[in-house]
């Protein structure tokens, strides 16, 4: 068995059922503590593990993503073979065929309901977002088709009561589109000189907001009832790999993490750091909220003793208690993760890998 161990009042997590891998303490910039198995009292049980090849056709999972429908708690997963597909988080097997469409890989997800409909929206390396009718599986709308470049990232909010979506490309833009009319709402939301690589959303009081990270500029906050900046999150040294929000202390907060090895945290309201922990680069970023209580999830590359830092066999998963403003525990090494997660609304956390993908649940 391959575990996540937590501390700080989220105790020890088990993972699906893996190879053995080398357990690392969290902070220890990759010294090993063990080997995985050695912990015992896991408090996070496994609902379900399913073979990679009936989750995306067996090829990488990019993207990854949750909704209800019928009344079912689903995972819904984009590939790097174009296909969007779903899986019962009940049961872990597939719901209906593939939804197809795409001509690159899928790089983002979100799901949102329109007019009482559960969607998923999709950003390809095709340079175009689908809004996709996951009950009827079938694409609605117009293609979201203005960028000239991969869409890395997208993030689903309410605005004005209607739902929106916010996409970041590699074309150095950022838009905003409605999601009934499939059409561009104003002008860019971000105009950058480099590659926009991830986006999130939150409310800020009534007003819905957006987070983007640049390749080469700053964390923007922007008001999208305005489509105006209100700050930045400066602090970080190099790129921002990624972005995630939640809430803490009844305030929306941003998680990010950065190719200077550390995960910071931010009060959204004032766009001030809270604080900072090191980590080792993180690629990825979830977060939600686990039995009421705020925590992240990031994916990372770890140096290796016999090879080099970037090397994909290093990969790591670490939980965090955000709460608590530690590291919540021990991390696990690749290549069983995969550079996509989520933490449902019900507090499930879905990890997408190289073996299949799994669905957790803290109990």
């Amino acid at each position: 068995m391959s575990h996540i161990e937590q501390s700080d009042g989220f105790p020890p997590a088990v993972v699906a059922p893996a190879r053995e891998g080398t357990v690392f303490p969290a902070g220890s910039g990759g010294t090993p503590a063990g080997q995985a198995g050695e912990s015992s009292g896991a408090r996070w049980r496994t609902d379900w593990d399913s073979k990679i090849e009936s989750v995306s056709g067996n090829c990488s999972v990019n993207a990854v993503a949750s909704t209800v429908l019928d009344g079912r708690e689903v995972a819904v997963v984009g590939n790097e073979d174009a296909t969007v597909r779903m899986l019962d988080m009940a049961t872990g097997l597939p719901v209906g065929e593939p939804l197809t469409g795409h001509e690159e890989s899928v790089l983002g997800l979100a799901t949102a309901v329109l007019d009482g409909r559960a969607v998923a929206v999709t950003g390809s390396g095709d340079g175009t977002a689908r809004v996709w009718d996951l009950g009827a599986r079938e694409q609605i709308g117009q293609m979201l088709e203005l960028h000239r470049g991969p869409v890395n990232a997208v993030a689903t909010t309410v605005l004005n009561g209607r739902p929106v979506v916010v996409t970041a490309s590699d074309d150095g833009t950022a838009r905003l589109w409605d999601l009934a009319t499939s059409e561009q709402i104003g002008d860019h939301l971000v105009t950058a000189h480099s590659d926009v690589w991830a986006v999130a959303t939150a409310m800020l009081g009534d007003r819905p907001i957006a987070i983007t990270s640049e390749a080469e500029g700053p964390v923007q906050v922007i008001d999208l009832a305005t489509s105006r900046p209100l700050g930045e999150l400066t602090g970080h040294h190099g790129l921002v790999q990624d972005v995630a929000t939640t809430v803490l202390d009844g305030r929306p907060i941003a998680v990010t993490g950065g190719a200077d090895d550390t995960m910071r945290v931010w009060d959204l309201a004032t766009c001030e750091q809270l604080y900072t922990r090191p980590t080792t680069e993180p690629l990825t970023i979830a977060a939600g909220l686990v039995n009421g209580r705020p925590v992240a999830v990031t994916s990372a590359q770890t140096a290796l003793a016999d090879g080099p830092r970037h090397d994909l066999a290093g990969q790591t998963l670490r939980v965090w208690d955000l709460t608590g403003r530690e590291p919540a525990g021990q991390v696990v090494d690749g290549p069983w993760f995969s550079e996509a997660q989520t933490l449902t609304p019900r507090g499930r956390l879905l990890i997408a890998s190289r073996a299949g993908l799994a669905a957790l649940t803290h109990h």
